[in-house]
């Protein structure tokens, strides 16, 4: 019974995922969630009592899909920059990927219950740990001059956010960028990363 569960959970945050991802959190409703699974409404309620609880679960299904694959991946590559973009790169795919599910969360930041904002915070400790790791690895392998890994992690991460600041048509809106800018951004944060880890070779 339990694994039936599971799995009908795990279907409805993959049919919501796919909703929210296509028209955003306040163009989605229950009903057509329960619509697309051949569900009852009172199924769906049954596993998530009303959408902002679906959504915080899909938001940290989609966050953790990202953060598995991010390490996953930088433990096939070979070098510090390597590393760097492979994070950067991933990060940026999810962005596009799920721009209208991340919308949300910065449309409705200042009103966002605690869950998400909660969520929201986990996510960037685990981005951060996942460049400390990359920088950690560097000074192991002597690529990198001894650095403290989790402090300049935090360092690069905070610059790479500024990053959508310079490339913004429109500043009244929340800092969002349009799908169309993100290749720019990630380009600019690839630059960046570059002269960052030219910086602390060893």
């Amino acid at each position: 019974m339990a694994n039936n569960a599971d799995e009908k959970r795990i279907r409805i945050l993959e049919t919501a995922k796919r909703r929210f991802a296509h028209y955003g959190m306040a163009k989605t409703t229950m009903a057509e969630i329960a619509k697309d699974l051949s569900f009852s409404k009172a199924l769906l309620y049954y596993y998530f009592p009303d959408k902002n609880s679906l959504y915080a679960a899909v938001l940290e299904h989609v966050i953790e899909d990202c953060y598995l694959l991010v390490i996953e991946s930088i433990e096939k590559t070979s070098n510090v920059l390597d590393g760097i973009n492979t994070i950067l790169d991933i990060n940026m795919d999810f962005k596009k990927k799920y721009f209208y599910i991340m919308e949300y969360t910065i449309l409705m930041r200042k009103e966002l219950p605690l869950e998400l904002d909660k969520l929201i915070i986990d996510s960037f400790e685990r981005q951060c740990k996942t460049i400390e790791l990359v920088f950690q690895r560097g000074v192991d392998t002597k690529e990198l001059k001894p650095i403290v890994a989790e402090e300049t992690a935090r360092i690069f991460i905070f610059s790479t956010l500024g990053m959508r600041m310079s490339v913004l048509k429109d500043f009244k809106n929340d800092f969002i960028p349009d799908k169309c800018e993100f290749d720019e951004i990630l380009e600019m944060q690839k630059k960046l990363a570059l002269i960052f880890v030219e910086g602390l070779k060893a």
